[in-house]
């Protein structure tokens, strides 16, 4: 292409998006936008998933970065035959562009503020709906136990006056018989006949009342509300996990930090245990005592979520760490160290590790883990996702990045010897 052809392009085909100067060393990625390499590399090292900072084309795996050298030859000439501007015009464009961002942000702003306030209506609503049901449900069933007390004690009264009448008939044939000589038939009147026709005498020591008739009857009604609870907030936490997943994050493994003992895939969503010692370069960002790894992405702002299979593994954990944390030598994981994590031990139980440990009672087993971060509400949450049940939430204040944290547990004589897998990819919001 001859220049006085490039000269007839408009300049927008020779600016990177990024620095909106003509290109130097351009890229072209697979969406088929180009930037200069220093702009779209050091754009993607601020962002742990990788997209095209133009169409918003996510990458599963960071694309390999060669230089267009036509669009890079094409650039140069158009470098050195462009009209060039005055000072001053240039300077108006640059203010006359960065007052556009400015509006066009100002109307992004206006625009998210309005789906917040749709965000918090609907939330309202729904809280509004679930409460006022739960506050019915034990309305009605304080009124059942009532009645069914009701009931109860007009039931006793019933069988009490029942036995207070059978008992002074008792009591009657008891003094004819010894106060009065024995009559002939012939003498006795009507009432008295009844007193002595009357059936073998009660066991008294079977004859009583319960004083205390109602032991547990509240407990278990509460008990019932309390059921309809849990199936309520199961039913939130399936509508939780379901917003949640606009937020999945592309996670890859650190072989960097990973401990000896540690193997990580090619494709840096899998780690299992080795059961050896593998020859791997020294790094101070390696743990080198406890089998764990990190991811290469981390967070500072916003919110994440990305699962992990955990299939049918006797041991493991998962959670999030600070990047500062101590990852030689000795150290307990916990919150204060700057661990918020999710176990299963070897024994079967589910623990988080507050301090002291917390046990959770799972009622099924989790095959695939989410895990949630709300970094400026300081939340970590965990969910089974099969079913959608809510696990444990933890919450802290973070003032560092934090990574997402993994180990797979020890081998148990190969009944544990199966990976960690990262099975999320990004979603656009």
């Amino acid at each position: 292409m001859s220049s006085s052809s490039i000269c007839l392009l408009q300049e927008r085909h020779f600016l990177c998006l990024l620095c909106r100067d003509v290109f130097t060393s351009p890229v072209t990625i697979p969406c088929g936008h180009s930037f200069c390499s220093s702009c779209l590399g050091q754009y993607w090292t601020q962002r742990p998933v990788k997209y095209c900072p133009d169409c918003r084309r996510v990458f599963p795996n960071r694309p390999d970065l060669c230089v267009n050298h036509i669009l890079a030859d094409i650039s140069e000439k158009y470098r050195n035959t462009r009209p060039q501007k005055q000072p001053e015009e240039e300077v108006v464009l640059d203010v006359e562009q960065m007052i556009q961002d400015r509006q066009d942000k100002i109307e992004k702003l206006k625009n998210s503020l309005e789906l917040q306030k749709s965000s918090y209506l609907r939330e309202v609503r729904e809280s509004q709906k679930v409460f006022s049901a739960l506050v019915s449900t034990m309305e009605k069933t304080h009124k059942a136990v009532v009645c069914a007390i009701d009931e109860k004690q007009r039931e006793e009264e019933k069988r009490v006056e029942t036995l207070v009448k059978e008992l002074k008939l008792e009591i009657k044939q008891l003094k004819m018989q010894s106060s009065e000589p024995e009559l002939q038939p012939s003498d006795q009147s009507e009432d008295m006949r009844d007193v002595l026709s009357l059936p073998e005498m009660k066991d008294l020591s079977k004859v009583s009342i319960e004083t205390d008739p109602c032991v547990g009857v509240t407990r278990r009604a509460l008990s019932d509300i309390l059921e309809k609870i849990k199936m309520e907030v199961n039913r939130l936490s399936k509508a939780e996990l379901k917003r949640i997943e606009k937020y999945t994050a592309d996670i890859n493994l650190s072989a960097k930090t990973a401990h000896p003992f540690l193997f990580v895939s090619d494709d840096r969503k899998q780690v299992r245990h080795t059961g050896k010692l593998q020859e791997v370069p020294d790094n101070p960002r390696r743990f080198d005592r406890v089998a764990n790894v990190l991811a290469k992405e981390s967070f500072s702002s916003g919110r994440c979520y990305w699962e992990v299979e955990v299939g049918e593994k006797v041991e493991w954990t998962l959670g999030v760490a600070r990047q500062s944390i101590n990852r030689k030598g000795k150290f307990t994981v916990c919150p204060a160290n700057g661990f918020w994590t999710l176990s299963l031990k070897a024994g079967g139980q589910y623990v988080t590790n507050t301090s002291p440990v917390s046990f959770v009672a799972l009622e099924h087993r989790p095959r695939k883990v989410g895990v949630f971060v709300d970094y400026p509400e300081g939340r970590v949450s965990f969910y089974c996702t099969e079913s959608g049940a809510h696990i444990h939430t933890f919450t802290d204040k973070f003032n560092d990045r934090i990574h997402p944290f993994f180990s797979p547990g020890r081998l148990h004589g190969g009944r544990n010897a199966a990976p960690l897998m990262i099975s999320s990819s990004f979603c656009s919001i």
